[in-house]
C-alpha cells in the first residue's frame, strides 16, 4: 500500500516538477506583479518571533540562508539547526536570523497555501519528517535549483532579486535592525542560498546603505551585479565538493578570460577570499554541516570554526569604526 501511494506521488512529482520549471519565471512575474502580496501577509512569520533577540545595537545581523532542500524558512534540518545554535553561542553579540525562505521572490514557504502542489510538498516533507521517501526530497531540492536558476538570469533576475533583498530586510527590521545605524550584516548562504545572497545586494545596500558581507558555505553562485556591492565575500569550499564547483564552469562570467565580469573585477581587488575545508563534500554526514566525528572533531564543528573566525573579524572591524568615529 506504502509502494503504490509512493509510486503515484512520484509520477504526479514529476508531472509537478515539469510544470513547476516551465512555470517558474511566472512566480517571479506574479509578484512582480502584485498578485501576491496578500498571500505573502497571511504567510509572514509572526512578527514577534525574534523579539528575544531585538536590542539597539549589534556587533552584526547575520542572515542564514539555507540550501536547495529548503522548504520552509521555519524548517531547517537537524544538522543546519545544531550549527546555529552553536553559531548563537559563539557569537553572543550578533543577532542570528534563520527564519528566511529564499527559493521565493515573497518569501513564500513551500507549504504555504493556496500554492501549486502545496499539497505535495507537505505529503513530501511529512515523508522527510518520518525518515522516508529520499527521492521524493530530490523533487524539493530541483524545484529550488530552477529558483536559483532565475535568481541568476539576466532577464528574471533583478525582479527575483529585488524580492528576496525586500524579505531579508523585512527579516532585519523584525530583528530590530535600525536603518540609521549602519550595522554591518553578513549573509551567509548554503548552496543556492548564496547566489541569492549575492543577487539581494545590490537592493540591500541601496536600501540600508549598510556594509555587506558575504559568507558562501559551498555556494553555487553565478557573477553577480552585487558583488559591486558587497564589501567582501568569503567562499568556504570542500576539496571534495564537487556541486560548488558548478557555479565556476556553468557561468561563464565567472571564468577567468571575463577578466572584467564582476566576479574576476572582485577577485582583482581582493574582496574575494577563498577557503579551503578539506575532506568535505556538498552534503550529508561527510557535508559541511555532518555532525559525525572524526579525530574527535565533526565537520559541522570545522565550519562553525572559520565562519565565527570570519564573523569575529566583521564584528572586531565594526566595533573599531564606532570607536573611532
Amino acid at each position: 500500500m506504502i509502494g503504490a501511494v509512493l509510486a503515484t506521488l512520484i509520477i504526479f512529482g514529476i508531472g509537478a516538477l515539469l510544470i513547476t520549471a516551465a512555470l517558474s519565471p511566472l512566480e517571479t512575474l506574479s509578484w512582480w506583479a502584485g498578485w501576491t502580496e496578500e498571500e505573502i501577509a497571511d504567510e509572514a512569520p509572526d512578527a514577534d518571533r525574534n523579539t528575544s533577540e531585538r536590542i539597539s545595537s549589534s556587533d552584526c545581523y547575520v542572515v542564514y540562508l539555507s540550501g536547495i532542500a529548503s522548504i520552509s524558512g521555519r524548517f531547517l534540518i537537524p544538522r543546519e539547526k545544531a550549527f546555529i545554535k552553536s553559531l548563537k553561542t559563539e557569537m553572543p553579540g550578533a543577532v542570528i536570523i534563520d527564519d528566511v525562505f529564499p527559493y521565493s521572490p515573497a518569501g513564500l514557504p513551500l507549504l504555504a497555501a493556496p500554492r501549486f502542489f502545496d499539497r505535495l510538498w507537505r505529503r513530501i516533507q511529512k515523508f522527510k519528517l518520518e525518515g522516508r521517501g529520499t527521492m521524493l526530497s530530490i523533487l524539493i531540492n530541483l524545484r529550488n535549483v530552477f529558483q536559483v536558476m532565475i535568481s541568476a538570469d539576466h532577464r528574471y533576475g533583478p525582479m527575483y532579486n529585488r524580492g528576496a533583498a525586500l524579505v531579508i530586510e523585512d527579516a532585519l527590521l523584525r530583528a530590530g535592525y535600525q536603518r540609521d545605524t549602519a550595522a554591518p550584516i553578513v549573509i551567509i548562504g548554503y548552496s543556492g542560498g548564496a547566489q541569492i545572497a549575492l543577487g539581494a545586494a545590490t537592493y540591500l545596500k541601496a536600501q540600508l546603505m549598510a556594509p555587506i558581507d558575504i559568507i558562501s558555505i559551498g555556494g553555487v553562485m553565478a557573477s553577480e551585479p552585487g558583488l559591486d556591492f558587497v564589501r567582501q565575500l568569503h567562499h568556504l569550499y570542500g576539496d571534495k565538493d564537487t556541486i560548488q564547483k558548478m557555479g565556476a564552469i556553468m557561468f561563464p562570467e565567472r571564468w577567468k578570460v571575463m577578466g572584467h565580469s564582476e566576479w574576476n573585477t572582485a577577485q582583482h581587488e581582493g574582496r574575494i577570499h577563498l577557503h579551503q575545508l578539506d575532506q568535505m563534500l556538498h552534503a550529508g554526514a561527510r557535508g559541511y554541516f555532518g555532525l559525525p566525528k572524526v579525530n574527535g572533531v565533526s565537520n559541522n564543528q570545522r565550519t562553525l570554526k572559520k565562519v565565527v573566525s570570519i564573523l569575529s573579524t566583521t564584528a572586531g572591524s565594526a566595533q573599531n569604526s564606532l570607536q573611532s568615529s
